[in-house]
């Protein structure tokens, strides 16, 4: 059985029919004090005339009221942890004999919770270098540097030329007409091509070259390309970086000495570091659970993860300023890349909740009262009005379960047992930090 059928449960129920015409007349009472039929004053139709006028109506409301009535007691009764709203299938409803129905429904998986507490996961202490804070601290300084034009000479090596670049129609590669553009000429970042035909030449010179742009070229439409310009140089420029010195610390911020700068830098990348290092350490762990646990994944509760984090991308893509209504996006296949995810958070969730009722670990009404706080500020409400929103739309549950099981999976890392992680996976921390810089 796949883990998705595990959580699959089915019912027959029959509603006696004594329930059924008690529920019909009273629907028949009511609809018949308003009911505007010829021949009739409001309210003094007979029943029969009202039940044979109003029929699917009367049908619709009996089902309505009674089978998700009897379905939920039926779940009650049997202890069963249903999920989402149950599907229902074969429905019988004669006059004078019980309805009848199926409901196939998502129940919450059952699994004996294994040993969470001093599980061993890789984590070791950051140890933030010297050359790590010289690094940060040379990418402040090149954030201060400022640019002066020189007198007109021959273009060097460290230069930033002032071109005026126009490109020749390359097939599709999209035509370049820049009449200020600037390049440093033999910086990592530029192409050896520009650095070549624009060294030695001066203000005034015109040059045409070809440049080949390599297959994994950041601008797709230009990678794998070969492109003719002309370029005229229109001036010289030159990057100068401040000193390192108590005046730049001074520039840059509430800070006396250089070394109070360097003291800061090392404190900031140690966090930066820890943080990392701690996310990274209870991911392990939360897999390790998963797989000791072998929890099963509803599918109505992964449809749901799937469509929030989606929510989240494109809440993102918002913030960003990114127009998402132009979006040409196949959600189909977006939500197809978001499902292995889904099912590891759904998983993690359930596992994480079990824990938490366990160890008695909740969240705190202060908490939630900060998150609420948070997005009625974001949202431009008031704490009452957004609260309301949140409850209404089952949110504020959520957001107490995620608090709940974020402290849940602290507590787990805390008790967990750090041992050094092997040199590749340090190794594959330390790229993620630095990308994650970038």
């Amino acid at each position: 059985m796949s883990s998705v059928d595990s959580c699959k449960r089915e019912l027959q129920i029959a509603i006696p029919w004594e329930e059924v015409q008690e529920q019909t007349d009273k629907i028949v009472a009511s609809i018949r004090r308003t009911a505007k039929i010829p021949g009739f004053r409001p309210g003094k139709a007979p029943p029969p005339v009202v039940k044979s006028r109003y029929k699917a109506e009367i049908r619709k409301e009996i089902v309505e009221q009674l089978v998700p009535r009897y379905f939920w007691d039926e779940a009650k009764q049997k202890d069963l942890h249903v999920v989402g709203s149950p599907d229902v299938h074969d429905l019988e409803f004669e006059d004078g004999e019980p309805m009848r129905f199926r409901a196939e429904f998502e129940v919450l998986p059952e699994f004996e919770l294994g040993e969470y507490r001093r599980i061993e996961v890789p984590y070791s202490e950051p140890d933030v270098s010297a050359g790590q804070v010289e690094e940060e601290l040379g990418r402040m300084r090149e954030q201060q540097a400022s640019y002066v034009n020189l007198d007109p000479r021959p273009l060097e090596d460290g230069d930033i030329a002032v071109l005026a670049l126009k490109s020749e129609a390359a097939g599709d590669a999209p035509q370049i007409d820049q009449d200020d553009t600037t390049i440093t000429l033999g910086e990592a970042g530029t192409l050896p091509e520009f650095t070549e035909n624009l060294r030695g030449k001066s203000p005034g010179d015109e040059v045409d070259f070809t440049v080949s742009y390599p297959e994994d070229f950041g601008n797709e439409k230009l990678a794998g390309k070969e492109v003719s310009f002309h370029a005229t140089v229109k001036g010289l420029r030159k990057k100068e970086l401040p000193e390192l010195d108590d005046e730049f610390a001074a520039d840059l911020g509430d800070f006396q000495t250089i070394g109070e700068v360097r003291a800061k830098i090392r404190e900031q990348m140690d966090e930066h570091f820890r943080r990392q290092a701690t996310e990274a350490a209870k991911n392990k762990l939360m897999d390790k659970l998963i797989v000791s646990n072998g929890s099963a994944a509803p599918e109505k509760l992964v449809e749901q993860q799937v469509v929030r984090r989606l929510e989240r991308w494109l809440g993102s893509l918002k913030r960003q300023g990114v127009d998402v209504e132009k979006l040409n996006m196949d959600w189909k296949k977006a939500g197809g890349k978001e499902r292995e995810p889904a099912i590891r958070d759904v998983k993690a969730g359930l596992i994480l909740e079990r824990i938490a009722k366990v160890e008695s670990i909740s969240a705190t009404p202060e908490e939630i009262s900060e998150q609420v706080k948070q997005y009625a500020a974001q949202e431009q409400q008031t704490v009452e009005t957004a609260r309301k929103k949140l409850a209404e739309d089952g949110t504020l549950d959520r957001i107490q379960s995620r608090i709940s099981n974020d402290k849940a999976l602290s507590f787990l890392f805390d008790e967990a047992e750090k041992v050094d992680a092997p040199p590749e996976e340090t190794a594959d921390a330390d790229a993620a930090a630095e990308s994650t810089d970038d």
